[in-house]
């Protein structure tokens, strides 16, 4: 008797604590009950099971917030795609919330996903700006953070960030972050959610993210039932470490951009990928952060480059980093390698302009002193490797002359030589940047001729 009742006490006990365990648990509803929300926010809606909840839950326990609608068509599924944008209006209406539709084409078949990311993402920003909205919510639930930490895994790209997403980022707020998609779905069914099925998630080969969701994770869940929640877990923890290593890199941003010598040489990749980013390089590869830190890292090589592919170059000179985009040059485009100066007629160049004036120049500007004596005419002439520039003893090459003066090696062929009628060099303008005059030259303090520039950066 005493043992049966140590049973049932034991029974008692377990579905007394198995309660507590329910009561403690998250649920949709009391997420979006308890959570802190701005007056107004935009909801990001697809008119599937996760924005329609998304959409029902905010609606249905937050009345206190300004709800509107941005709905994007990508007019990719033909007819479907435009049912699924009048069943989301329908939907608005009958809450009488706002709605704001863009109709978009995709450019071609590559690079879609990237595409209709950027699309979604800028048309967000729009209607939050044009709406006073002080939030974007978007529906992204644990399995899309699984799906998306994989796909990164996979894709690879130093760039790219391995922690999947966070719930909340900038003003993008992401409230579903701890819910599955079947919680999701449960929610749906017991509060009379309607939503749209996209057919082609169904197709495990129609996407990289579709093979994921219906092979690659199921056979996770057989080595372990809970590979999905660990691996959403490693998710959260990687993106406050990487936000923290983010937030590091920033405060190096400014010194690496002057003289990345002064930056700790463990911090350099992470510094140079928050560079790329803000000049919106998003793709490296690990070969060519390899090549950029092993650049960086000789002492022996003051300048060079590494191809990022795309026509970006990332350049080193000294002590500086730059990124360029090559330009095609278009046939029959060529600039002229000689000018003949005309008095008080201004010369443009890629990086400034120039004009050759007898009148004293403004304070503000710069200005290069001739001989007095001067007469007959003045040519500005592309400067070649070999030329040479003359010396109180002897001659310099314009090479040895342009790395001795630490120009940039993307600026050395926009070197000019200054010569009079006779030929004679009278200055040399650096990479279009400083002005070389050779020793020996008469350079009185006033004169009556006056070569004026102006450097104007790009």
């Amino acid at each position: 008797m005493n043992c049966l009742k140590a049973t049932l006490d034991k029974g008692g006990f377990f579905l007394m604590t198995m309660g507590k365990i329910k009561a403690m648990k998250k649920t949709i509803t009391k997420t979006i009950k308890a959570k802190e929300w701005p007056e107004k926010v935009v909801l990001a809606v697809s008119g599937g099971l996760d924005s329609m909840t998304l959409l029902d839950s905010l609606n249905r326990y937050r009345p206190d917030i300004d709800l509107v609608v941005a709905h994007v068509n990508y007019q990719l599924r033909g007819a479907a795609s435009d049912d699924d944008e009048i069943f989301v209006r329908n939907q608005c209406q009958a809450r009488q919330i706002p709605c704001y539709v863009k109709k978009v084409t995709a450019p071609g078949k590559s690079g879609v996903e990237a595409w209709a990311r950027k699309v979604r993402y800028d048309f967000f920003d729009q209607v939050a700006k044009e709406t006073g909205a002080r939030a974007v919510v978007l529906a992204q639930h644990q399995d899309d953070q699984v799906e998306t930490l994989l796909l990164q895994l996979i894709r690879g790209g130093l760039a790219q960030q391995k922690a999947g997403m966070i719930g909340q980022s900038d003003y993008y707020l992401r409230p579903f972050l701890d819910f599955s998609k079947e919680e999701l779905k449960n929610y749906a069914k017991d509060n009379q959610v309607e939503w749209r099925e996209d057919a082609t998630n169904a197709d495990p080969g129609y996407t990289g993210r579709n093979q994921l969701r219906h092979e690659i994770i199921p056979a996770l869940a057989t080595i372990n039932a809970k590979a999905k929640e660990h691996l959403a877990d490693f998710a959260k923890q990687e993106a406050v470490d990487q936000e923290l290593l983010q937030n590091q890199a920033k405060t190096f941003l400014p010194v690496f951009q002057v003289d990345f010598h002064q930056v700790p040489k463990p911090w350099w990749e992470k510094t140079i990928l928050l560079w790329l980013q803000n000049q919106g390089i998003y793709q490296v590869k690990n070969g060519q952060m390899v090549a950029i830190l092993s650049l960086l890292a000789n002492d022996q090589k003051p300048n060079g480059q590494v191809d990022l592919g795309d026509g970006w170059m990332m350049i080193k000179a000294y002590s500086q980093v730059q990124l360029i985009k090559e330009e095609k040059t278009v046939k029959n485009d060529r600039k002229p390698e000689e000018l003949v100066l005309k008095l008080d007629q201004w010369q443009f160049f890629d990086r400034g302009q120039l004009l050759w004036t007898q009148k004293r120049p403004q304070k503000a500007d710069q200005a290069l002193v001739l001989p007095e004596h001067l007469v007959g005419v003045l040519t500005l002439s592309l400067a070649k490797k070999d030329d040479r520039v003359p010396l109180k003893i002897g001659t310099k090459s314009v090479r040895r002359l342009l790395i001795d003066k630490k120009i940039p090696v993307t600026l050395r062929e926009k070197t000019w030589l200054l010569k009079d009628q006779s030929q004679a060099v009278l200055a040399v303008w650096l990479g279009q940047q400083t002005w070389y005059l050779p020793a020996g030259r008469d350079r009185p303090n006033v004169a009556k001729q006056w070569l004026v520039w102006r450097i104007e950066e790009n």
